[in-house]
Order: structure tokens, then C-alpha cells, then sequence
């Protein structure tokens, strides 16, 4: 025990000890503002000069004000980096809750910039708790970094990727490789002066971070600032082939791409371009869980991963932008599940794309203008009763319509009475000819009592339940229904 004792206290002095030296070395050009100039006089001709001044120009990285100088040899700290990734990544979304790194103090000046790398995916701690603030950062790491916070996959084999792009493949960490070779796919790797030697060991250098920067920012179709023969290039003919759908109306184009494995597919991503300039380019991520069996809806993890079924663009909320919408079946979320739509809506004021994610459960839809106003409706049925008094190949299941307006679905059902009451007719027929033929009725039944609540005729749509099902278990399924009517939101408590 006193051993032990003596090793947490000397771990600890070295940590706090670590801290405090990285302070004073971060003191300088840190605490002061950015460099105001993009150029430095000790990167004129240098390689990267055009990336770095392009970065410097757009306040991801600084120099020095003491000289004037970029230090373009100069390792990069974890801390550093982490600074580094939350500028040239502002928009970064939150994919995880925060953590409190234990060597990092509440007064560290990189604290919020290491809580936003870790929160956003990018960085993760060195051990645990611990994240090492101060330790220099190897090039595996940095390239890891960018493959996690961007949510890049690779499009085919790993192994086969790395070894037939870089010379010394066998050298990059097992826990490493996807990440690499995905960044490589995307021409996020920079190796100088010979483009097949990764290194992926040794310390990266200011210059060498910027690179991956550049890279990692660029826009599609835009001119590479960094040399194009330190870029290393992913021959074409490695890995499946990606399929692209494409649709478009008016000034918007889609475009989705996936590797296509059967009747499924990954590496989802897409892209949309208005007016000839491309807004949006990101992974398309599902969710793992279905709501079915995610009832506290607590966060699910979510994979580019699944079915992929149609993209369109079409005007959904009568503003005259038309919206792009994707049809995906997740795979991982068990049998008879899951459908979702994904909505991309063009912010004027911001100029970006935005989505929501709909989830239809094990039912899908058809557009119809039930309005005769040109604005579509999305008619649908509530899968929430497929499974709940009958087997999903036997289920009957009440009518559901959805309006998307201004961002977000809603259930507008109960403003098409003639639709629901056809629908609960339906349904009505179909319970007596199952009670005629000594069949299975109670999910009938339960679809139903489902519309009739959604017309407000509950009150004698039940004496007419009660007059008419006398099954053995009566009293239980008429209690077991007005519980779950109550738990989907058709009645209240």
C-alpha cells in the first residue's frame, strides 16, 4: 500500500508538473491574439508556404508575434491541435456528452477548445481520463483525429488500401488503420518530400498538421493548396465500386454515393449543390436503435449503414425551395425495421443545409396532395400497433398523415376526417368478417379504436367493442388496449 501510494503521488507531481511547463511554453503566442498577417518570413518557398498562409489568412492557425515566424518544423501539441480543430471546424456537432480530463485544470488556456474536440468526436483522451495536453502529436494520431470528427469510413479493405498507397503500411497502429485508410480515400494524407512513406509514428510538424488541414477544408472541385505530388493518391481500382443516385429540380442537384454490398450498402454520403455550388457534403449516419425497442429514447448509436432506397427533390412545404429527400432502411435494428426519411432544407439566412431524420418504423408512405393545394402530404399508417395484439404479417394499422413544414413533420391526421373515417370503416369490415371466420380480430380491433379516437368517437366506439368481443380474454385485452391507446398518445390518462 505504501508503494502504491508513492507511485499515484509521483504520477500525479509529473502531471501537474507537465501542466505547468505547458503553460508557460503556451504563455507566449497563446494568450496573445492571433497573428494579424497570413505570410511569414520563414516560409517563403517552403512547400506548404501557399497552405499555411491560407490557413493563417482564415485564423485557424497563428504565428509568432515575438519574430514573426510560423516555425513550420515545430512539433504540435495535443492541446494545440485541439485549438486547431475547433476553428477549422466551427460547425462541428456534438455527438457525445463531455468529460472532465483530470490533467487539465479549469484555468488551462486549451480547455475549451480540448472539451469541443472531444464532445464533437474529433479527440478522444490518451488513457481514460487523462488526455496529455502537452505530449506532441504523431501524424497516425492527427489523421485518426480527422477521420473520427468527419465520420469517414473506408470504401474498401483497409489492409489492401494502406499497403498498395504507402510503402511503410505494416508501421501504422492496428487500431489506426481503417481511420488512415479512409483519410487516404480522401486525400487527407500529405506525406513530404516522398509520398509513399507515411511515417505514421513520428511527430508531426506544424506544416505537416496544416496539410492535413487544408485538405480536410477543402471544397469539392476547389484547387489544392498543397502540392499535388505530396498528396498521396488511392489507385482507383481498390474496393468494391460506389454507386451514385442523383436527382435534381431547379437549381438543386443531389447526389448519393454508396458502396453497394447486395441489397445493402455503406459508406453512405451525400452531396447537394445549389446554383452550381456545393453546400453539403457529409456521411449519412442511421440510427441502430428503433423507437419500438428504444421506448426511453436515449441516444442510439448510428452507422453509415443500411438500405438505401430513393433520393428526390421536390418543394415539400409550398416555400418555393425545393428540399432533398432520402429514403433509408436501417439493417441493424432488427427484423420487420426500420424506415427513415431524411430531409435536407436550404437555410437562406446561414446558407447551409440543415436535416431531421423521420423514422416510420416498419411501415413506409406515398406522397398525395389530399389538400388539391399542391402541397404533399405523407400518408402513411402508425407501425406502432404492427406487433402489439397480433404477429406483424396479421397486423392491421390505423391510418397516420404528415405535413412537413418549416423544418419539422407533424401529424395533421386528424384534419382529413373523411380519410379516417374511410379508414376505420375499413377497418370495422374487416373485424366482422374475421369474427365470422373465428380468426385472429384483436389487432383489427385495436387499429379501429385507434381512428375512432382520432374523430373523437371513443365513447361509443367502446360500448360497441364491448357488445361485440366476448373472446376468453376479454377483460384483459380491453385493459391491455386502453393502456396502450393511452401510451401511443391516441387517448389520455
Amino acid at each position: 500500500m505504501v508503494r502504491s501510494h508513492k507511485s499515484q503521488a509521483l504520477i500525479a507531481f509529473v502531471v501537474v508538473l507537465g501542466i505547468i511547463i505547458g503553460n508557460l511554453l503556451f504563455l507566449g503566442p497563446h494568450a496573445a491574439p492571433a497573428f494579424a498577417e497570413a505570410t511569414f518570413k520563414d516560409v517563403k518557398d517552403h512547400w506548404a508556404q501557399a497552405c499555411i498562409e491560407d490557413l493563417a489568412e482564415k485564423q485557424i492557425i497563428t504565428g509568432y508575434y515575438e519574430d514573426g515566424t510560423f516555425r513550420p518544423n515545430r512539433p504540435v501539441s495535443r492541446a494545440e491541435f485541439a485549438a486547431m480543430l475547433r476553428k477549422a471546424f466551427p460547425d462541428a456537432k456534438t455527438v457525445r456528452n463531455p468529460i472532465n480530463f483530470v490533467d487539465i485544470p479549469t484555468n488551462y488556456w486549451g480547455l475549451k477548445a480540448i472539451k469541443e474536440a472531444y464532445q464533437t468526436g474529433f479527440m478522444s483522451g490518451y488513457s481514460g481520463s487523462i488526455f496529455n495536453p502537452t505530449l506532441n502529436i504523431p501524424r497516425w494520431q492527427v489523421l485518426v483525429a480527422l477521420s473520427s470528427g468527419l465520420k469517414y469510413s473506408p470504401g474498401g479493405p483497409a489492409t489492401e488500401i494502406l499497403d498498395a498507397t504507402f510503402e511503410d503500411a505494416r508501421e501504422i497502429p492496428e487500431l489506426a488503420r481503417n481511420a488512415i485508410a479512409a483519410a487516404a480515400e480522401k486525400q487527407l494524407v500529405v506525406n513530404y518530400p516522398a509520398v509513399k512513406q507515411l511515417e505514421p509514428t513520428r511527430i508531426a510538424s506544424r506544416a505537416e498538421v496544416a496539410t492535413f488541414l487544408c485538405q480536410a477544408i477543402a471544397k469539392p472541385g476547389q484547387t489544392a493548396l498543397v502540392p499535388s505530388q505530396y498528396i498521396a493518391q488511392v489507385a482507383p481500382n481498390i474496393g468494391p465500386p460506389i454507386a451514385t443516385e442523383i436527382s435534381e429540380s431547379g437549381k438543386v442537384r443531389a447526389e448519393f454515393s454508396f458502396v453497394k454490398e447486395e441489397e445493402n450498402g455503406k459508406n453512405f454520403r451525400i452531396k447537394i449543390i445549389r446554383d452550381g455550388q456545393s453546400l453539403l457534403e457529409e456521411p449519412v449516419l442511421i440510427p441502430t436503435r428503433s423507437l419500438v425497442d428504444n421506448q426511453d429514447k436515449k441516444p442510439s448509436d448510428e452507422i453509415s449503414e443500411g438500405r438505401f432506397l430513393s433520393l428526390g427533390v421536390r418543394d415539400l412545404d409550398g416555400d418555393k425551395e425545393p428540399e432533398v429527400l432520402a429514403e433509408l432502411v436501417s439493417t441493424k435494428s432488427g427484423s420487420n425495421c426500420c424506415n427513415y426519411s431524411f430531409i435536407y432544407r436550404y437555410d437562406s439566412g446561414s446558407k447551409k443545409y440543415t436535416h431531421i431524420k423521420h423514422f416510420w418504423g416498419n411501415v413506409s408512405y406515398e406522397i398525395v396532395d389530399l389538400g388539391k393545394n399542391d402541397l404533399p402530404e405523407f400518408k402513411s399508417q402508425d407501425g406502432r400497433f404492427a406487433e402489439a395484439f397480433t404477429s406483424y404479417a396479421d397486423a392491421r394499422l390505423p391510418l397516420q398523415i404528415w405535413q412537413y413544414r418549416q423544418g419539422k413533420m407533424q401529424d395533421v391526421t386528424k384534419q382529413y376526417p373523411v380519410e379516417v373515417y374511410t379508414n376505420s370503416c375499413e377497418l370495422w369490415l374487416e373485424s366482422n368478417k374475421r369474427l365470422s371466420e373465428e380468426k385472429e380480430v384483436k389487432g383489427v380491433f385495436a387499429a379501429f379504436m385507434a381512428s375512432k379516437y382520432v374523430m373523437g368517437q371513443q365513447v361509443e366506439s367502446w360500448q360497441l367493442l364491448e357488445r361485440v368481443y366476448q373472446g376468453r380474454d376479454r377483460t384483459q385485452f380491453l385493459g391491455k388496449l386502453r393502456e396502450f391507446l393511452v401510451s401511443t398518445g391516441y387517448a389520455s390518462k
